[in-house]
């Protein structure tokens, strides 16, 4: 499994450092418009099921229903299929479009895309549906897998708009992915006290202390090499070490976070994996839960916290 997973990222990583730091803006903006549809599509089709199944026993409870609720129940796997797949496309469509209002308008008209789209998707999910139960379990799973699959892309995307070769994107990826190499060394060869067992059995405080101090130090260096130069940037500092520090640090607790309230929905619909994407790794979101917290915190940080060494 670790050669596998080994394999993936050698093949995987190039491109997607291509794709930041010298695609052509309209790659980039595919590519995240990518990244939304595979987390919101990954997200619906874990949670839209689950959700059904739970509260399926509830809908159409009244006498005259019973006709209904026997067709319901009669449905075959392929009606199933085609009817989440139906509704996973309907969730996948409304967050991209959120995302590209977003990036592509003017902030004002951003919102209001974001309040038209969250709106029209609980109206879908209570009059696409039939049943009060049933209805509400609809609504949670379209805003569940919109907010939180979707929308924290737009916080990916302005991190992008703050400087040149997606250097804050990838001060991000840093951030994120250290803390989680450090958090799996750290709990194999330190943890003995479970942080969350419920959650996530195999996470320890120990492997959490280690994660944070590897953020922390990933932030630094990242900064280090670009002011080294190697990239051929202007040699400019990230930020200052205190913002760096609370980008390391902040940053770094938002993406372990991120990691188990993955789990919590994993556990919840009674999935291994969020699906099966990268050979190794798991699905989209097992590779980016932790950016999806990360990434709103470290923009508030760098944007209104940061200094002029934050130059674009």
């Amino acid at each position: 499994m670790l050669k596998l997973r080994v394999v993936t990222a050698v093949i995987g990583l190039p491109i997607l450092i291509w794709v930041l730091a010298a695609g052509p803006a309209w790659t980039l903006l595919l590519f995240y418009l990518l990244c939304v549809s595979l987390a919101v599509s990954e997200a619906a089709r874990m949670l839209l099921p689950r959700l059904d199944e739970l509260f399926a026993h509830f809908e159409a409870a009244d006498a005259d229903d019973a006709a209904w609720k026997a067709r319901r129940l009669a449905r075959s796997d392929t009606e199933k299929r085609q009817q989440y797949f139906a509704l996973t496309a309907f969730c996948v469509l409304v967050a991209a479009v959120i995302f590209l209002a977003s990036a592509m308008l003017d902030d004002s008209a951003g919102r209001a895309v974001l309040i038209i789209g969250l709106m029209t998707t609980i109206l879908v999910g209570v009059f696409a549906t039939r049943g009060i139960d049933g209805e509400m379990a609809r609504v949670i799973g379209f805003l569940v897998s919109i907010v939180y699959a979707g929308l924290p892309w737009i916080a990916v995307w302005d991190l992008n708009q703050l400087g040149d070769g997606s250097r804050y994107v990838f001060l991000l990826l840093a951030v994120v992915w250290a803390g989680d190499t450090g958090g799996y060394f750290g709990g194999r060869f330190f943890g003995k006290n479970r942080m969350a067992p419920h959650k996530s059995p195999k996470k320890t405080w120990e492997g959490a202390a280690a994660g944070l101090l590897a953020s922390v130090a990933a932030a630094h260096l990242l900064s280090v090499f670009y002011v080294s130069n190697i990239l051929g940037t202007a040699g400019a500092p990230l930020a200052s070490p205190w913002t760096l520090t609370a980008v390391g640090l902040f940053g770094g607790m938002a993406g372990q976070l991120g990691d188990l309230v993955e789990s919590v929905i994993k556990r919840f619909t009674r999935v291994k994996d969020s699906g099966s994407i990268f050979p190794g790794h798991g699905g989209f979101l097992d590779r980016t839960d932790g950016l999806l917290f990360a990434a709103p915190v470290i923009w508030i940080i760098l944007r209104f916290f940061g200094n002029s060494a934050l130059t674009s």
